[in-house]
């Protein structure tokens, strides 16, 4: 003859002890809820720093931009029109700069992009040392 199962032999009432359930169930909730902050809170600090190292790269690459701007000189020549008796004729102006004015231009280039290069790398350098990845993986126990 088989056995019969444990829990058929045992009689326990449905509706027993249903406030130390509850009780349970609110500990287990709580801990969820810790959890679910905590991760919260990670994913803000992570969504800060990575918006603030946007923002310094943004910044950088808008710099180098407007230096750029500023230095180089334009690719099209300026159009001077000559007034005449009813219509203008356009006259080109080669006003190129030396090759001194070039040399300067590129090194002083060089040398804003290399300071601009490094000190990227250096608050690089620093946020990711300040702000190392925690091990979210990890469930209360």
């Amino acid at each position: 003859m088989a056995s019969l199962p444990k829990n058929i032999l045992s009689f326990e009432e449905p509706f027993g002890d249903t406030n130390s359930r509850k009780t349970e169930l609110k500990e287990v909730s709580e801990g969820y809820r810790k959890l679910l902050e905590e991760k919260m809170t990670d994913l803000k600090d992570d969504a800060a720093r990575v918006g603030k190292q946007a923002l310094v790269i943004g910044g950088a690459i808008a710099a180098v931009y407007l230096v750029l701007e500023l230095l180089l000189p334009d690719d099209e020549p300026e159009v001077k029109t000559k007034q005449q008796a009813s219509f203008a004729l356009p006259e080109r102006t080669n006003s190129q700069p030396s090759w001194l004015v070039k040399t300067a231009t590129s090194l002083a280039m060089t040398w804003a992009l290399d300071i601009a290069r490094q000190k990227l790398m250096d608050f690089l350098a620093t946020q990711q040392q300040t702000n190392e990845v925690k091990n979210t993986n990890d469930t209360p126990g």
